[in-house]
């Protein structure tokens, strides 16, 4: 019977998750009540707390799992220069962020005021720095990065060029081709640690 349970509880959470995504790129996150939400997913109102604390949550769990995703497109191969895998890194964020840009703006835009994603936000930015840290590590091993150069350093300072940059381009509205300035960035980097 708590089997049945859960896999109904499962549901009406993932009926509530995906309403709440379609009802932020309809109305807008503001716009999007929770009474239209549990509406178009069919549960009562009071369904959705028992599921999501507040809607920040939502779209806190819609950015660790696109991110996660795009983690996963970001796996290094092993005759992958270390530019190209941090390229691809940056690419794939720069693609998430065209894919779904109502949701990538919403959760920018409210980060400061929710814990959750900003919780999210460290947990994704920490996953990235452990990796390209390793990645970086191996380039020095195969003399693409200075042996002197301090991996986990170069790591933190990709990584926050990365969402730096990010958060500029939705800040100006979107006023410059983002994918080439990441790619100037990342390049200018590694300049200053090439071997």
């Amino acid at each position: 019977m708590t089997g049945l349970r859960d896999a109904k509880k499962a549901r009406v959470r993932e009926a509530l998750y995906e309403a709440a995504l379609e009802q932020f790129r309809a109305s807008g996150y503001e716009d999007a009540s929770i009474a239209d939400i549990c509406k178009a997913a069919g549960v009562a109102k009071g369904t959705f707390f028992n599921h999501f604390p507040t809607k920040s949550h939502i779209l806190a769990d819609w950015y660790d799992q696109a991110m996660q995703s795009a983690d996963l497109r970001s796996s290094a191969t092993p005759d992958q220069t270390l530019l190209d895998a941090l390229l691809l890194v940056a690419h794939n964020a720069v693609t998430l962020a065209g894919l779904d840009p109502v949701l990538w703006r919403a959760k920018h835009a409210y980060a400061p005021q929710s814990d959750d994603i900003q919780r999210t936000e460290r947990e994704t930015d920490d996953r990235v720095h452990t990796r390209i840290t390793a990645r970086i590590r191996a380039a020095q091993e195969h003399g693409e990065v200075r042996a002197d150069v301090e991996a986990d350093a170069l790591s933190a300072l990709y990584v926050s060029t990365v969402t730096g940059v990010i958060r500029q381009w939705l800040n100006t509205g979107e006023s410059f081709d983002l994918k080439d300035t990441l790619e100037d960035r990342i390049r200018t980097i590694l300049k200053l640690a090439n071997a």
